[in-house]
């Protein structure tokens, strides 16, 4: 298979157009900016003040044992939400139009454990453009503990994914703090082109992660009367309520039941445009549900994230509206699901892909 993939054109007149002019003409006629509001500000600040809160009073108050990995557990629910409400934004130069600012924010997930840089990079390059593009969308092929494309070659270990993926998903954060990144780092290629990663990003690689380790289990093993084995269960418990959140946030949106995963032709060829390939392969979920719009920062609109990359999320619940009207008019199918009901459908679908016979 050939790493040039190429899109049908979109017609003049045609779904992804006809959307992008409506959108253009809403925010002219608004006079919104496309950037975050402030909203989109203060919110980021309280989630991040609760993340540090919860981490100043985990080092200076004493507590009981149960009250103090509680602590822990919410600590890492915060994390995710304020990482989700900055980095995915900045990452694609959405949350200011000061490109500084974007770059700063970016490196919230160097504090916290994973790699902004390296985010960015495998993000833009090959999971937005190439969306469940067997091959070339690395997010399809994160580990070979799971199958979540008819595409993946099936393995023994897969005949059991439905049941130990439910165990294992809850630590994605801790593997991705710990592995993932340094395995992004050794690969040869991301997506379509050959990765090429400057000294500079592999020393803020290892820096941040030492810097990391230090201030979540050094200090507070220095600072805190308490046997060390509590501090390491409370780190554990913090990457496992990160890790629910990541579930409930990111399972529903590429691969679930009625997910379509493409391969292209032996020229690259997608036998569709580039629009109306990101509404076939993306899903929403609980796209009507202010609250879930406003803890999750916009990934349930994930469709209107995927047409429209470079607009802060804050603005999706308004975006979406004109998908869903512009995909019935031109007959095309728009996606969604309920937050739990999107999540049932992955589960589903890997006990579906446990069987090999599933292309």
């Amino acid at each position: 298979m050939t790493n040039k993939i190429r899109f049908q054109s979109e017609p003049p007149n045609g779904f992804y157009n006809t959307l992008k002019q409506r959108v253009q003409h809403y925010f002219k006629e608004t006079e919104i900016s496309r950037y975050a509001n402030t909203q989109a500000v203060i919110k980021a600040l309280v989630f991040f003040g609760l993340y540090i809160s919860l981490y100043v009073t985990i080092l200076t108050t004493a507590m009981p044992l149960w009250l103090f990995l509680l602590s822990w557990f919410v600590m890492g629910m915060f994390m995710l939400f304020t990482a989700m409400s900055i980095v995915h934004d900045a990452a694609h130069n959405a949350f200011s139009s000061r490109k500084w600012v974007n770059q700063f924010l970016l490196r919230f997930a160097n504090l916290v454990g994973g790699d902004g840089y390296m985010y960015k990079y495998k993000h833009t390059i090959s999971r937005h453009p190439y969306t469940n593009i067997h091959g070339i969308d690395i997010d399809l092929e994160q580990s070979g503990l799971v199958r979540v494309t008819p595409y993946t070659k099936s393995k023994g270990k897969h005949k059991y994914q439905y049941w130990y993926m439910k165990v294992l998903y809850p630590f994605y954060i801790l593997f991705w703090v710990l592995l993932r990144d340094f395995k992004y780092y050794r690969m040869e290629r991301i997506g379509p082109v050959e990765a090429h990663h400057h000294r500079i990003h592999w020393l803020l690689l290892f820096t941040s992660k030492v810097f990391y380790i230090f201030y979540m289990l050094v200090l507070p093993a220095i600072i805190l009367p308490l046997p060390f084995w509590q501090i390491l269960l409370g780190f554990f418990l913090m990457h496992v309520g990160s890790g629910i959140v990541a579930m409930f946030a990111l399972l529903a949106n590429h691969v679930v039941e009625d997910s379509l995963f493409v391969v292209p032709d032996a020229d690259g060829l997608i036998k569709c445009s580039w629009g109306e390939h990101q509404l076939r392969t993306t899903d929403d979920y609980s796209p009507d549900s202010k609250i879930i719009s406003f803890m999750f920062s916009g990934l349930n609109h994930h469709v209107a994230h995927h047409l429209f990359p470079n607009y802060c999320h804050v603005h999706y619940p308004a975006i979406t509206k004109l998908v869903r009207v512009t995909a019935r008019e031109f007959g095309l199918r728009y996606r969604y699901n309920s937050i739990t009901g999107g999540l049932q459908s992955h589960f589903r679908l890997l006990r579906k892909l446990s069987k090999p016979a599933t292309v």
